[in-house]
């Protein structure tokens, strides 16, 4: 199974993936083209430095599939386990998406399918920036807090239109990160064993 944890920076995706991973016995992924270096913190910076001259690319044919190849690599390495991403399609999109390359996603969602579930981390504007300052007062990411309404918007869109199972957590309120993990644990039981929630917009309010 594969779970992902989708949300703009500062909303607190790793620290959920994490706590979520080990209660579900799941293996955590993020960046998963690192492991073509070695699975060591400097083969995460060695990514890092690449991934960063390839974001400053106007190209988003060239962003998309260099956020696409993670996404085939991911699957190619853990093909038939259980998994929790941080980050994955719903995220490439939202930052490279554009209609001159819709084909990339679908070609890419014919490839390797889609995530099981999708849980996208909401929080708003106010609460993501308290989050960034809290982790760094120069955090770049601050730079990005004017389009987070727009990103949620594209994020939830897209899972619309490709169907994929999905759901929405607002986090702007002041729950832990192990509330968090319970409340999507908790939907993740009622989803799986009863079916008595659908998958769609869950506790988003703007």
């Amino acid at each position: 199974m594969h779970i992902a944890i989708e949300g703009m920076d500062g909303v607190g995706k790793t620290t959920v993936c994490r706590i979520l991973a080990q209660k579900l016995g799941f293996t955590f992924v993020e960046k998963p083209l690192h492991y073509i270096f070695d699975d060591s913190p400097q083969s995460v910076e060695q990514y890092q430095k690449i991934a960063r001259r390839v974001n400053e690319s106007p190209d988003r044919d060239f962003t998309a599939w260099f956020y696409g190849l993670n996404n085939l690599f991911l699957h190619s390495k853990f093909k038939g386990q259980n998994i929790i991403t941080d980050r994955h399609i719903v995220s490439n999109y939202c930052w490279s998406g554009a209609g001159c390359n819709s084909d990339i996603y679908d070609l890419l969602i014919k490839k390797i399918g889609m995530p099981d579930y999708t849980i996208i981390l909401y929080a708003d504007p106010q609460a993501i920036e308290y989050r960034l300052k809290q982790r760094d007062e120069n955090d770049p990411n601050l730079s990005k807090l004017a389009l987070s309404e727009l990103a949620y918007a594209r994020m939830i869109s897209f899972c619309r239109e490709k169907k994929f199972p999905f759901t929405v957590v607002d986090t702007s309120d002041n729950n832990s990160p192990e509330q968090i993990a319970n409340l999507i644990v908790y939907q993740l039981n009622k989803l799986i064993y009863n079916q008595e929630i659908p998958f769609g917009e869950f506790k988003y309010e703007k």
